[in-house]
Order: structure tokens, then sequence, then C-alpha cells
């Protein structure tokens, strides 16, 4: 069988950026797939479109200075029969589909939003409800989207849902940095996913695995994902597993990416149930800091975060809606270079301990690079919400089987008043401090707080100068304490019992201070 090539102009396309070429670009792909597939190509020019349905075994094929653009009227957009979703191009069961090409897919996003002025950071207000995607798949094998740009989304830029074999290489994603709802991927009760080479920016998160409700109903679980060599930009969480967890999301492995100027860095939220497991984040470099005043009340929508570079939550959402926050378990971080204003943040619940969290080879940086006050922190979508806190370097609590194995953590420049320990946790069960480096924030602080921890070892870990007490403890069993090769000499305390007590337990090797 031979494939066939289609030009759109050759079906009436006028390029001219004011006609409507909807009709003559699904003339083109329909004749194509029709005959039993081929490359549909979009030459030079700016095509004004609604909605586009991608057909089985079609290449819509951009030239370079090919533009389609989005219109702004809604009934130019075929809603999704079963669930309303509007799209520029879709595919629904369309299997063996390609966007490719140097051109470019536009949104028209601004035009959706109150005009951006340049000053502030805050969230810009969408002026109307109807917002469509950029891209929606639903139920689609064999996929490819290379080297095209999608610039500007109105709303979520590429979501694929219980799509199976798709590759994403090489493409751009210029979103808007103020933009609500402007995600960059949205992989959906998806498998075998593989996005590579990447660059995204995104007023949302840029990367985010989910299992939707409808997602997780038709389709199942979210797995065999992977994300590698990318750089990203994000208002929202750069790489981020949730919120929406209605069914599994596994073996998942990002690796060898940039995140630079970002609210959060990697992020694996549960809050609709489900299990998120076996999740690898390796060779990362994030660069995170806070956006817009966290106390401000003047506006509708805020950005979520608050500067986190990790941020782990396992916690229902808010009171009025229904189901447990699911279980996360075996998130590995390996490899980490990172810099942000607020704490690596690890949080379970009283009904959903996080377990089996390791963070090996990590450097974290605290440094204020925003004019903002800081000292809260950000569970939203839950009843908390935001709330005050102080701000150690990494926080955990409510977490069993948790590792931390050759981290540092720096105070650089002027201290923030809220920046406080390098490590506080509190409610964990196994907890292992493996040649940890980090002081307390403030002169003669603490470095290390716990409470009510079970089962504690500290090995091959160094006080450094200017530390009041190395570890405060306060209702953790010492008969559970494992204390060995540590160097406590340039603290003035090695490790103090909140109850003021000098129990025994077990240390060899130590170097204690003079």
């Amino acid at each position: 069988m031979n494939l066939i090539t289609c030009n759109i102009r050759d079906f009436g396309a006028a390029g001219d950026a004011v006609t409507k070429d909807t009709k003559s670009i699904q003339d083109a792909i329909d004749a194509c797939s029709e005959q039993g597939g081929g490359t549909v190509i979009v030459p030079q020019g700016d095509y004004l479109t609604g909605t586009i349905m991608l057909k089985q075994n079609v290449d819509l094929h951009l030239e370079a200075m090919a533009r389609i653009i989005s219109s702004m009227e809604e009934h130019d957009f075929d809603p999704d029969p079963h669930i309303g979703r509007r799209g520029l191009i879709c595919a629904r069961y369309a299997n063996n589909i390609s966007v490719t090409g140097p051109g470019t897919i536009d949104g028209q996003g601004p035009r959706f939003l109150e005009e951006d002025d340049g000053q502030g950071d805050h969230v810009l207000l969408p002026l109307q409800e109807f917002r469509p995607k950029l891209i929606d798949l639903e139920g689609c094998y064999d996929v490819l989207f290379r080297d095209v740009t999608l610039y500007r989304a109105s709303s979520w830029c590429l979501h694929m849902t219980g799509c199976e074999r798709v590759n994403v290489q090489g493409i751009k994603i210029l979103g808007q940095l103020r933009g609500p709802n402007n995600d960059g991927i949205d992989p959906d009760s998806c498998r075998d996913v593989h996005i590579s080479d990447c660059h995204i920016e995104a007023g949302d998160d840029c990367i985010v695995l989910k299992t939707t409700k409808h997602g997780a109903a038709r389709y199942g679980p979210c797995e065999n994902i992977t994300v590698t060599n990318c750089t990203l930009i994000s208002r929202s969480c750069a790489l981020k597993i949730g919120t929406e967890t209605f069914a599994d999301i596994r073996n998942v492995v990002f690796q060898n990416c940039v995140i630079r100027n970002s609210n959060r860095g990697m992020g694996v939220w549960s809050r609709n149930g489900g299990t998120i497991e076996n999740i690898l984040f390796s060779n990362i470099i994030v660069e995170t800091r806070l956006f817009s005043d966290e106390f401000e009340q003047t506006r509708k929508r805020k950005w979520w975060g608050k500067g986190e570079p990790i941020f782990v939550s396992a916690e229902r959402r808010r009171e009025a809606e229904a189901g447990t926050p699911g279980i996360i378990r075996n998130i590995r971080f390996d490899h980490i270079l990172a810099e942000g204003e607020n704490a690596v943040y690890l949080e379970g619940s009283h009904e959903s301990i996080i377990e089996g969290i390791a963070i090996r080879n990590m450097k974290l940086t605290m440094k204020q690079r925003s004019p903002y006050p800081g000292g809260v922190f950000d569970t939203n979508p839950t009843a908390r919400g935001v709330f005050p806190h102080p701000i150690p370097g990494v926080f955990c609590r409510y977490g069993k089987n948790i590792s931390l194995h050759g981290v540092e953590i720096e105070w650089s420049g002027p201290r923030n008043v809220h920046w406080k320990q390098a490590i506080y946790g509190e409610h964990l069960e196994n907890l292992s401090l493996i040649q940890f480096r980090g002081g307390p924030a403030q002169p003669d602080g603490t470095a290390i707080e716990l409470k009510h921890v079970n089962h504690l070892a500290v090995e091959q870990s160094k006080a450094p100068p200017g530390t009041n007490t190395f570890m405060s403890l306060e209702d953790v069993d010492p008969r559970h304490m494992f204390v060995v090769g540590n160097d406590f000499a340039q603290a003035e305390t090695a490790i103090r019992f909140a109850d003021a007590s000098n129990p025994e337990f077990f240390a060899a090797a130590n170097r204690m201070p003079n």
C-alpha cells in the first residue's frame, strides 16, 4: 500500500489568519486516512481554525513558518459527547497518528486572559470560562509528537487520556507563565509513554501524570513512563505526579532534567485514593523560588507552591470532598542539585503514611531570591491549605522507612527569619541519616530536631561550626537508636533529649564535643 501526501492548500486552505480553514484541513485529513494514510502537509501560512480531528494513520506535518491558530469563538470547537471537553487538535481512538515538523500550533492564550501589564507575578485571571485545550487525545495507540512548537495554550496544552505507546520528542511548549491551568504535558491513565529532549515553559505544571476520574474509570492506571533530557520552567510544579489519583500511578522515571525559575521542582501528590509507587527522580538540577505574595487575599486564583525543590504529600482533599488520599511508597531521589527558598517537603498523614522515601546524594542550598516573606507551607488542595510554619532544609512527617544518604544542606546569603533547622521530622518509623552534612540556619541553633521517632540510625554525619545542638530528640526511644561514626566535635552538644534525661543508646566511634 502506498502512503499518500495531501497538501491542505489543495483542499482550499487560505492561510491568511482571517479565513476559517477548519473544513479544508479536516477534509485533507479525512481524505488521507480514507486512502490508507500518509502525510497531511501544512505549508507556510497562518491557518485559523476550530477543532481538527486527527484520523488513523495520518501524520499532520507542519512545515517551517506554518502556523495553525486557534479560533477565539466557542462555536468553532466540537465538544466531546461524553465529557464535554473541547480542544483545538483532537483524536479519539485513532491509532498510528503523529504531529511533526518545525511549525507552530498557536492557542492565542493571552487573548483569553486579562492583559499582562508586566507588573508583579500573580496569576492573570481568565476573561471567560471557555478556554479550549490545545491538543486533546483519547484512547489512541502509537502516537508521535516531534519537533513542533506548541505556543500559548489557553488551558492544558497536550492532554492524553488512555493512550498507549506514545513518544514526545524534541518539542517546545512555550506557555503563559502567568496563565492559570496552563499545563504542559498531561499523560492521564496512559501506558508506555516516552517524553524526551523537550523545552517546556508553563504557568501550571510542566509534565504531570494523572489518573483523573474519567481516565481511571475507563482506562485504569498510568504506568511505564519515562521523562528524560528536558529543560523546564513552571509557576506550579515542573515534574509532577497527581493530584488526581483515582487509579494507580507506577513505574515512572524522571532523569537528566534541568528545572529553573520555578515554583516547585519535583512533586508527588496523592489526594484521591490509588497507589503511587516505584518512582525514580535522578540527575536533576532544580532552582525554585516564591511567586506572588502568599498572604494576598485580593485575587480568586493563586499559585500552588511555596518554592519547594521536592514536595511529597499524601493527604485527603478538602473536607467537603470524600475519599482517602491513597498510598505513596517506593520513591527515590538521587543525584539532585537544588536551590530554593523552602524545604524539601515529605509528609504523609495519620491515615496515609508515606513509605520507602529515599534521598541520596543531594545538595540543597537555601537561598532567598524573591521579595516575599516565606514562612508558610502550602498543602493545597486540602483543608489546611496554606499555613505558617518554621522552615527547615528538610521537613518530614508521617513517614516510614525514610532514608537521607549523602544529603548536604547549605544556608546561603542573608538568612530568612523563618529558616530554622537543617532537618525537622516527627511521627516517623525507621529513619536513617547517613553521611549528612548541615547545620542550623540561625547562629547557635539546632541542626536536627526529631519528635516521635521509632528506630533511628545516624551514621557518618558531621556537625558544622556554629551548631549549638546537633540533634534534639523528643519521644525518641533510646533503645532503638544507632549512632555510629559521627563527628560532633564542632557542636556545643551532640545529642539532647527534650526531657533532659541522659539515657543509654548504642553509640560507637563518634567524635564528641570537647
